[in-house]
């Protein structure tokens, strides 16, 4: 997870961007859709690829474009990553001048920011015509890569998800069973409770939920609620707020969850959490930071860990995938050899098993069969995998983000919870401030 000060930074200028007369859309697209196209022609010229990510991403993008180039020699690539925060504040700027990435990586909680303001081109009828090919990605896993109106503007490569992440050694220090494969809300409530009853009074239980979004989108979309309504505005009631930071408050209070003043000094990146280093027993983590985060837990000799899914509610699961992917830019001059680098970084064997699940599982089902049953694949990794597989198997809900997620829902989210566990707040004063600043500008 980034820093939430970078997480504002990248929402404001969002936001500045779309009041200030040079908005995203202002220069490309406008009141009027993107060009359609079948995505069919010659495979050369230059092709221009962003993407996020750190050194290990950054070496495993460039060998899959390596590879694409080798397969057509008359295509060459201008290359641009950077960090996910930076990633997107340089996006939204390249944007405001008409300047995208002709292939440019997204994600489906930014999306529709851009989709808006109709930067992006539609890739139904590259499907269609086979241009871009994705009968092996699963269907629930593709309809992420969809706009609020309906429209493809992304094609999945990697799905992540989020996962419950236990120190098994801790628990069973403490004399506790490991949870079940399938488990409830009030059931994961318990296990906390006796784990704080069990364990070394130095130890810290549970992370600070509370306040992390996709804990709550979980718990929302596990009692068969909308988050969002058909305007992109809060779809959720006061009420059930309420009974979630409730909940939250409840076991801050008994000393359940780790202290607010704790929480907010812990290390950025599930690889460098209390979690990872052996100071906390269990809390919410991306699924495919399992094995990262278990390489640093054990050069502390601090215990093994496990991931589990996210609990199911009343209406069943809650977990969603988040998939990243890559799109093409409404501006792109070359919208061939976009589409083709597409096709080739989603369904090439040999670029998956370069790329190897570095950013979530593997979309196309062979490329993901292929690294399951490479016997050189750490037991953890394939956890990671087998994980997303059986989240996929149940058809799993997912979001429409609407334009200004990040930037209002989430970050508006994030810091009333930190008011209520700061006591500067009650939760009901929280709840109606949430309210009051996320529904004047989302949507």
């Amino acid at each position: 997870m980034k820093p939430r000060w970078r997480r504002w930074l990248a929402g404001t200028l969002l936001i500045t961007l779309g009041a200030t007369g040079c908005g995203i859309g202002d220069r490309v697209g406008g009141d009027q859709p993107p060009a359609t196209s079948d995505g069919k022609g010659e495979i050369a010229g230059n092709l221009t690829v962003a993407w996020w990510g750190g050194d290990s991403r950054n070496k495993k993008t460039n060998a899959v474009i390596d590879l694409f180039e080798a397969q057509h020699a008359g295509v060459s690539t201008e290359r641009q990553s950077a960090d996910y925060g930076n990633y997107f504040d340089r996006l939204n700027v390249q944007a405001s001048s008409g300047s995208l990435p002709c292939a440019v990586q997204m994600q489906g909680r930014q999306l529709n920011d851009y989709t808006k303001r109709k930067v992006l081109l539609p890739l139904d009828e590259m499907v269609a015509a086979g241009t871009i090919d994705t009968s092996e990605i699963p269907p629930a896993v593709l309809e992420a890569g969809k706009g609020t109106d309906g429209k493809l503007y992304f094609i999945p490569y990697g799905a992540a998800y989020d996962a419950i992440a236990i120190n098994t050694t801790i628990a069973e220090r403490a004399g506790l069973d490991p949870l079940p494969e399938r488990y409830t809300w009030p059931e994961f409530l318990d296990y906390a409770r006796l784990a704080k009853a069990a364990v070394d009074q130095d130890t810290y239980v549970l992370g600070d939920l509370g306040g992390t979004i996709n804990a709550f989108n979980a718990w929302t979309l596990g009692q068969g609620l909308e988050l969002f309504n058909a305007e992109g505005k809060i779809g959720i009631t006061k009420e059930q707020l309420t009974e979630y930071w409730t909940m939250w408050k409840q076991l801050l209070d008994e000393g359940v969850t780790i202290p607010p003043q704790v929480a907010a000094e812990e290390p950025v990146g599930s690889d460098q959490g209390y979690v990872a280093t052996g100071k906390l027993m269990i809390n919410g983590i991306p699924g495919n930071a399992l094995f990262n985060a278990q390489q640093t837990l054990t050069g502390h000799d601090a215990g093994e860990l496990m991931t589990y899914r996210y609990p199911d509610g009343s209406a069943g699961m809650g977990n969603a995938v988040i998939p990243s992917g890559f799109g093409i830019a409404a501006n792109c001059a070359n919208v061939p050899t976009a589409a083709a680098f597409i096709d080739f970084f989603t369904n090439d064997a040999e670029a998956g098993k370069s790329f190897a699940s570095d950013n979530g599982a593997a979309t196309n089902q062979q490329v993901l069969e292929a690294q399951l049953n490479d016997p050189e694949l750490p037991e953890l990794k394939k956890h990671e995998l087998e994980l997303y597989q059986q989240i996929v198997a149940d058809e799993p809900p997912y979001i429409v983000y609407p334009p200004g997620y990040n930037a209002t829902f989430q970050q508006s989210f994030e810091r009333n919870w930190d008011e209520i566990a700061f006591g500067r707040l009650t939760i009901q004063q929280a709840v109606d401030a949430f309210f009051t600043e996320t529904n004047a500008t989302l949507g």
